[in-house]
């Protein structure tokens, strides 16, 4: 398994991170996948999608407060408007499964 750090430069090799905007998402989605268990969740389904979990939305009685990424896209607000739809919690996953490739 990588680590978070070598993660980080495989998947920034292969984005534009001249884009100051992709480069900011980038090190947000780092800030997440560093703060899992302890500020946000990340969960795999069966179906191959993903839910994002702020912590502090676990603790709502209704934890249903998540943003999915399905075939590539978030349902989050952000991701229409992020360059290749590349929001925070799209590159998070992008992480975690460079974390998890061999």
């Amino acid at each position: 398994m990588k680590t978070l750090a070598q993660a980080l430069l495989n998947v920034s090799a292969k984005l534009p991170i001249e884009d100051k905007k992709v480069a900011d998402r980038l090190g947000r989605a780092y800030d997440i996948v560093g703060q899992l268990g302890s500020g946000y969740d990340i969960v795999k389904k069966n179906n191959g999608t993903y839910k994002v979990y702020k912590e502090s939305t676990l603790l709502l009685e209704d934890n249903s407060v998540y943003y999915a990424i399905v075939d590539g896209m978030c349902s989050c607000p952000d991701a229409p408007s992020a360059r290749g739809n590349m929001c925070k919690h799209r590159l998070a996953v992008m992480l975690m499964e460079e974390m998890q490739a061999e």
